[in-house]
């Protein structure tokens, strides 16, 4: 058995007193949060904004929390790996543009909280950590106003 670790950033702006999420198109073609692997010595909110900036672009994000660190199993040419993966809630100003790494993701971009909830893959797994960030920061997923 092999373990992995992946930190990550449920990323957030607010642009005319609403709120906004970045998500990444990976290259399975499914919306997800920017995440990676964590390097060795690295700490797991320090690669959690690298990965951020490797593969969105933005460099001005400040991590509020951390939401949610959740583990799973899988396998990869026939090893089994349990995964760790660490999800902060990242804020952003908002005046950079997203420019997604060409590599790794096919695309990113800005959503509404509703549209975020609606588009989300792998829902059993990100879903819940939306709910928490969404109730971090005072907004519900039917809404898109600043409580």
């Amino acid at each position: 058995m092999k373990m992995e670790f992946s930190a990550g950033g449920i990323v957030y702006r607010v642009l005319n007193n609403k709120f906004e999420f970045a998500l990444i198109l990976d290259l399975y073609g499914k919306w997800t949060f920017p995440k990676g692997h964590i390097e060795t010595q690295e700490k797991p909110e320090d690669a959690a904004l690298r990965e951020i900036e490797e593969e969105i672009g933005l460099k001005n994000t400040k991590i509020i929390e951390l939401l949610e660190k959740i583990d799973y199993w899988f396998k990869f040419d026939d090893q089994t790996i349990h995964k760790y993966v660490y999800f902060y809630l990242v804020e952003t100003d908002g005046k950079e543009e997203l420019v997604h790494q060409v590599a790794e993701v096919s695309e990113a971009k800005w959503f509404t909280p509703e549209e975020t909830m609606d588009i989300i893959s792998y829902p059993e797994q990100n879903q819940p950590i939306l709910i928490k960030a969404f109730e971090k920061l005072g907004i519900s997923a039917n809404t898109n106003k600043i409580k």
